[in-house]
């Protein structure tokens, strides 16, 4: 079917005012959608994804777009599904602390309103100001306060979805509690809209909190990384965030709360790190602010491929080691950050293809043994044309592949990105 046949088509069903032809500026990963559509509520989404089944039709959800290009790059792409029109804060429950939001909200215009009530969603993912709810769910992104609060899967209660043949099934609930059955709410939560298309999700809220301090420390080795973080992992001390980056190797410690909780907590972690032979220093105000926006730049601010490393923290003095080695060998002026207390990493290899796969396989090599792994996130097409995006799933895949048959058998939803799929 021709691109202006397709639109046509799916302007039959819900308007013309939403629906488009692809061209280049709307291209992921260089391959140009035959039409985009932009919905203006969920029966929009239902009857576009009973069109696409009906039809055989490739879907790729988006809201921003600052996750599109993670994972592998998609093989077709029959329609771009935006979701930026349902935008809201459907519920605040705030004497339960939990939220309904919509899909396609940024996560800092829901947070502007939750902060009216002293609330938040403690979330601080990649491109914060632009991410959006349904994004952050589908690829379980989290940045520095995943130490304290969890990512996305932990905080998610309920979600509601539209099913590859349109119609339209919540799961979870709208409080904290137990729920007997699959919580298909944390199935969805990573699932990079291969299983469904997010409407809109419940979370888990967090008291707004009034103070913040963080601890840096420069120019560290990996052995005095290793001594620093397990100084505070063992202590009764409570960081939102404690993270790592480099080379050369810093350390960042942030606590949140009253002015005294915090100011109390950062001068014990310089007391704590004075001991382990560390000099460090309590950043506050717009220093502080200025910090963290720096520490999310170094990976997300620049071009480059992006990859996430999961290791046990045991082994995160290695992974820096060898990651420092990698750097100097190839000549790339690479860098990573990340979970320092948790082991999640993001590392930033380069422009160059051919290097970052070789830093990625000999990663991922490096890790098997202990059970690690190493997944691109943000890549050249050149790089994801030459490398398992993924890595090698073990005994998961029979498993994941089950998955993706019960949900999406004739696999029209973000086609290619499920690790099972053949490309």
């Amino acid at each position: 079917v021709k691109a202006e046949e397709l639109a046509a088509l799916v302007a039959h069903e819900i308007g013309d005012e939403a629906v488009k032809v692809g061209t280049p500026e709307s291209a992921v990963a260089g391959v140009t959608p035959s039409v985009v559509v932009c919905p203006e509520d969920s029966a929009g989404v239902s009857r576009i994804l009973r069109l696409a089944s009906d039809h055989r039709l490739g879907v790729l959800p988006t809201g921003a777009g600052t996750k599109l290009e993670w994972g592998t790059s998609p093989p077709r792409i029959d329609l771009l599904l935006s979701l930026c029109r349902l935008d809201a804060v459907v519920a605040h429950r705030q004497g339960d602390l939990t939220a309904t939001v919509q899909a396609g909200a940024s996560l800092r215009s829901v947070n502007n309103l939750l902060q009216r009530q002293n609330q938040w969603l403690p979330l601080d993912t990649s491109h914060p100001d632009l991410a959006t709810v349904g994004g952050i769910v589908a690829t379980n992104d989290s940045g520095p306060r995943r130490h304290r609060y969890g990512a996305p899967r932990d905080l998610i209660l309920g979600v509601t979805f539209v099913r590859a043949d349109g119609e339209v099934a919540s799961a979870g609930g709208i409080v904290v509690k137990n729920v007997a059955g699959y919580d298909l709410s944390k199935l969805f939560t990573g699932s990079f809209g291969s299983l469904g298309v997010i409407l809109e999700a419940t979370f888990k809220l967090a008291p707004l909190p009034l103070e913040s301090r963080t601890v840096v420390a420069k120019g560290l080795d990996s052995v005095t990384v290793r001594k620093a973080v397990s100084a505070v992992t063992a202590s009764q001390l409570v960081p939102s965030s404690l993270e790592v980056q480099g080379p050369p190797f810093s350390l960042l410690a942030r606590f949140e709360g009253s002015q005294h909780a915090s100011e109390r907590q950062a001068v014990e972690v310089v007391d704590l790190w004075h001991r382990c032979g560390v000099n460090s220093s309590i950043l506050t105000g717009s220093a502080e602010v200025e910090c963290w926006r720096n520490h999310h730049d170094i990976v997300w601010g620049t071009v480059g491929d992006v990859c996430r490393i999961g290791l046990l923290q045991t082994d995160i003095p290695a992974i820096l080691d060898k990651f420092s080695i990698l750097l100097r060998r190839h000549g790339s002026d690479g860098c990573v950050a990340g979970r320092a207390g948790i082991g999640v990493l993001h590392a930033r290899l380069g422009t160059d293809a051919g290097v970052s796969r070789l830093i990625v396989e000999e990663l991922r090599s490096m890790l098997a043994s202990s059970g690690g792994y190493v997944v691109l996130l943000r890549g050249t097409p050149e790089l994801r044309a030459n490398i398992d995006a993924w890595g090698p799933l073990g005994d998961a895949k029979r498993v994941m592949a089950a998955v993706k048959q019960q949900f999406d058998q004739d696999g029209i939803l973000s086609p290619g990105q499920w690790p099972t799929e053949e490309i």
